[in-house]
């Protein structure tokens, strides 16, 4: 629900409906009764991940109790963002114990892939449809009011999307199915296109040439990659545009970086040395800016590990990274040990992975600190670990009894 943010595309359907608390309610619920009937298997919690979530939790808030910075002016406040992060971590930690089974695992993930499938429809329609009112400056916004209204955050929900799509070509056994899966890639590669963004368009670059090195299909990786060049080709008219535009106001305002983003990272840079501990507070980097570099434009982060280290100390930016690092370790570990290349393990492991590569690429360049994509990607990661630790175990016990025997 949070995810596909289905009220703001349907918005006179949700009018008046809180659809977001029915759903949490409901998870709640269900998460009680569970647990009082002794059904859930508590021993998802044991990861390393979870525990770092909780420090990460931790010192989010404290980074807002003890600001230096006092009332400030923002855009989006800092009590809204920290109501946002608190909510995503408590449906975390809600919904891990839940999802216990390799099947459950499996439809997640495929809701997932169906809610970027709408996506794709959505903006292609927009496009198709001449909706010019759902363009900035040429540049496609997702639904107005939902967290995919800004064109960079809407490009990163398809570069999360694409590798579930992507390896569900090799995945699926129909040829119906996986020719859907196909033609869903080349209109979502336009759907990224059509939001003009230059991190989105590099993050799912680098995410297709890695998905390229896990598929053993020669043949199809040449196209994917050919396509992947098409796609760069057709928007380099507005990449170029968009560049000299911004060298040129540069010239005339001597003074002007280049690109903000530059700027705000040196910025950042400073702020983690002055404050290293907690950071400046939840969502203060702007005002921050304006008090300790006055000679700066006050900019945002433009960088998720910035804006987490900056914000809410080192210590968050640091586990923050350490995120991709563990992802990575347990794909190797799952690669490993998977041989068979059909499998939906095999399937959730490499579309998790290239999804994390390609988020990690895009959050260099966006503030992406209560996105829930990246959310979803956490508990996708930790839960395919966990349902596969366990096959393992049943697998060993039952190959125990029949040499017993």
């Amino acid at each position: 629900m949070s995810v596909m943010a289905p009220q703001y595309i349907w918005f006179w359907v949700f009018d008046g409906v809180p659809a977001f608390s029915i759903a949490a309610g409901t998870v709640l619920a269900i998460f009680t009764i569970q647990a009082l009937t002794h059904k859930l298997d508590f021993s998802v919690y044991k990861y390393k991940q979870n525990l770092l979530l909780i420090i990460f939790w931790i010192m989010f808030n404290l980074s807002d109790i003890f600001s230096p910075i006092g009332s400030f002016r923002s855009a989006t406040s800092s009590e809204l963002v920290l109501h946002i992060f608190n909510i995503i971590m408590l449906m975390y930690f809600v919904s891990l114990p839940l999802i216990n089974t390799e099947q459950s695992l499996k439809v997640m993930a495929l809701l997932f892939a169906g809610l970027v499938f709408y996506y794709v429809y959505w903006s292609n329609d927009q496009y198709f449809s001449w909706n010019m009112s759902q363009f900035n400056k040429g540049r496609l916004m997702g639904p107005l009011d939902s967290p995919y209204r800004d064109e960079n955050k809407f490009a990163m929900l398809f570069v999360t999307g694409m590798p579930f799509l992507l390896f569900g070509v090799f995945y699926f056994r129909s040829l119906i199915i996986r020719g859907i899966f196909g033609l869903g890639l080349l209109f979502l590669w336009h759907s990224i296109i059509l939001t003009g963004s230059r991190g989105g368009l590099l993050a799912v670059a680098v995410a297709t040439i890695f998905s390229y090195f896990l598929i053993k299909s020669r043949i199809f990786g040449v196209m994917l990659v050919g396509g992947l060049v098409a796609a760069v080709i057709y928007q380099g008219g507005t990449l170029l545009t968009r560049t000299t535009d911004t060298i040129g106001a540069a010239e005339v305002q001597s003074e002007q970086a280049i690109d903000p983003r530059v700027q705000s990272w040196k910025v950042g840079l400073g702020l983690i040395a002055k404050f290293p501990i907690l950071g400046v507070g939840v969502q203060r980097f702007q005002e921050a800016t304006r008090i300790y570099y006055p000679q700066q434009n006050p900019y945002v982060a433009h960088n998720t590990f910035l804006n987490f280290a900056a914000n809410t100390g080192i210590t968050n930016g640091l586990i923050y990274l350490a995120f991709l690092w563990l992802q990575y370790k347990r794909f190797r570990k799952i690669r490993k040990k998977e041989k068979d290349p059909r499998s939906t393990i095999t399937y959730l492991n490499n579309s998790i992975m290239a999804a994390f590569v390609g988020f990690y690429t895009g959050s260099m360049f966006l503030d992406l600190i209560i996105y829930e994509p990246f959310y979803l990607l956490l508990l996708l990661g930790i839960l395919l670990e966990h349902i596969q630790s366990k096959k393992e175990k049943v697998t060993s016990i039952e190959g125990g009894t029949k040499t017993s025997t």
